[in-house]
């Protein structure tokens, strides 16, 4: 239904830089309508979101200098004026803004820091609608004042990028509005003085709530594809969707992953790996032990903190509040079973579980947090953070077969290859092959223990230790190294231990009764099933009486 307006002049400076039209509350009584659309005397279509309030009087609506000018809007001039609204994938992956001063006479040195102005623009236009080549004014703390015009927007497919396998484009669009999630980039305007710092200057890479250059390899994981993948679909596929479908939808996006399995296969990195890939705000990283406090309500007034911002952003944006991650190491460490263990103190560690459940699955739930916890005991945590709705996301992080462990040693010796320090006669394959039983962190310490050997060869160890003259153009890390290492330097922490074993069959076995007979053919026929078997299969089992 349209409506007839007459503009009149923003009736304040702070209602100016709202960017929105500010009309009458009994103009627009339905809460749903949050922008319009109106055509100007050249047709042209402009669309702005509303303000309302009792500032300005019924049958007016409030127009700003800048924004009478960009759409030739007279004052007194009766507007038509049409409810619009939004199809459901229009939320902005990114939109560029090009920045000058607003007054030319007042010109000022001092940096604009473009992270702070990301957020703070974020912050007093989310839910507003944008239009390519629409002109604002804007500032933040005490700066002089920027006036800022689109360039450009784009948003995200949610079905191309959930079809897609490598890089896929945004689509490119005109019209828009701004989310919690959407990336600004800031561009100097041409021949301005104005001084941009920070991340967000420049032309940048667009990026989604998920960075679509899945290449596991510059990562810097390697062996953990399907794990990475299953991550990827369980926990961030309906965070590709717009905010507004999956709330129609009802979809409550995945709030926790628990990453575990021995030390050292890389459940640390694959989480800081995963902050790395995410638009979100900034990884908060902590360390389960760093919780605990001595002082009575201490500890359960760390974990509030880590969800306070999230809480403040979600109160503000609803839906459309951005992502934050919190990466919880030895997370065993304060949510281990309540009531089940023998603490004999005075229950910090059950106080410290419950506050955890209420934040993440409480009466007020939040939808705008992902937890990733690691641990290396996953019997030990509590089975209430382990239910749908928590922990749901459970990835089992072991060790690397043989094509895992090629692809952590290329990640680990790219230095050297790439510098050319790496003989051509090193065969990775074959290393892999020898590495059974080796974890990520085992492999890294296997590389370096090969290239101090390498660097050792040109040590002369006399009166002084001295780097012989020829070492730089020299040093090359050989096959020998390698061997070097794994015979002397670095052992495999799981797996059977070869040295044991050679020394308890040094003599053969005593084959002294056909019994021995039969548990030795057994135990040839359980190795063989168990160098064959699948994991989906469950662990072979055997039972030794």
């Amino acid at each position: 239904m349209a409506l007839h307006l007459k503009a009149i002049k923003s009736p304040s400076g702070r209602l100016s830089l709202s960017n929105c039209f500010i009309v009458n509350e009994a103009d627009f009584p339905d809460e749903e309508i949050q922008h319009v659309r109106f055509r100007s005397v050249g047709h042209q279509e402009f669309i702005y979101s509303i303000l309302k309030t009792s500032e300005v009087k019924h049958g007016t609506v409030g127009v700003s200098l800048i924004q009478r000018k960009w759409t030739s809007i007279a004052l007194n001039q009766v507007l038509e004026v049409h409810p619009h609204k939004f199809p459901a994938n229009s939320n902005l992956n990114s939109i560029t803004l090009e920045a000058d001063f607003l007054q030319k006479s007042r010109v000022s040195q001092e940096p604009y820091d473009t992270d702070k102005m990301s957020e703070v623009l974020i912050d007093q236009f989310c839910n507003r609608a944008f239009s390519e080549g629409q002109p604002l004014v804007f500032t933040y703390g005490d700066k002089k004042y920027l006036q800022l015009i689109v360039q450009k927007m784009d948003v995200l497919d949610p079905k191309k990028a959930l079809a897609s396998e490598s890089n896929f484009e945004p689509m490119k669009v005109s019209k828009g509005v701004i989310s919690g999630n959407t990336r600004i980039i800031f561009e100097k305007a041409e021949g301005s003085a104005l001084n941009l710092v920070g991340k967000s200057k420049g032309k940048s890479a667009t990026q989604s709530i998920i960075n679509t250059e899945w290449d596991f390899t510059k990562l810097g994981i390697g062996g953990l594809d399907k794990e990475f993948s299953t991550i990827i679909r369980r926990a961030f596929a309906s965070r590709l969707f717009p905010a507004e479908l999956t709330e129609k939808m009802g979809v409550k996006h995945v709030k926790g992953i628990l990453l575990f399995g021995p030390p050292g296969t890389g459940k640390t990195l694959m989480a800081r790996q995963i902050g790395k890939m995410l638009n979100c705000r900034e990884p908060k990283i902590i360390s389960g032990p760093e919780i605990l406090n001595k002082y009575v309500g201490e500890s359960e007034a760390n974990i509030r903190k880590l969800f306070a911002e999230a809480e403040e952003e979600q109160k503000k944006h609803g839906v459309n509040s951005g992502l934050h991650l919190i990466i919880f190491d030895e997370f065993d460490a304060v949510c281990k079973s309540r009531y089940s263990y023998g603490s004999g103190g005075t229950g910090v560690q059950d106080s410290v579980v419950n506050q955890l459940l209420a934040k993440i699955d409480g009466v007020e739930q939040l939808n705008n947090v992902l937890l990733i916890g690691m641990t290396n005991r996953k019997d030990l945590i509590d089975e209430a953070l382990l239910r749908p709705g928590r922990m749901e996301v459970q990835v089992e992080i072991s060790l690397a077969d043989e094509p895992g462990r090629l692809q952590i040693l290329e990640i680990h010796t790219r230095a050297l290859r790439e510098n050319n320090l790496l003989s051509s006669d090193v065969d990775l394959a074959e290393l892999a092959a020898q590495t059974k039983n080796f974890s990520g962190a085992e492999i890294e310490g296997l590389v370096r223990a090969a290239q101090s050997n390498a660097m050792n060869r040109f040590l002369k160890m006399e009166t002084t230790l001295e780097i012989a003259p020829d070492a730089v153009s020299k040093v090359l890390v050989k096959p020998t190294d390698f061997n070097h290492a794994l015979e002397h330097d670095i052992k495999p922490a799981f797996g059977a231990s070869d040295d044991d074993l050679e020394y308890f069959v040094l003599n053969d076995i005593i084959r002294w009764c056909p019994m021995i007979e039969q548990i030795i053919s057994d135990g040839k026929l359980l190795i063989e099933q168990t160098k064959v078997h699948d994991s989906s299969m469950g662990p072979v089992s055997v039972l030794l009486e």
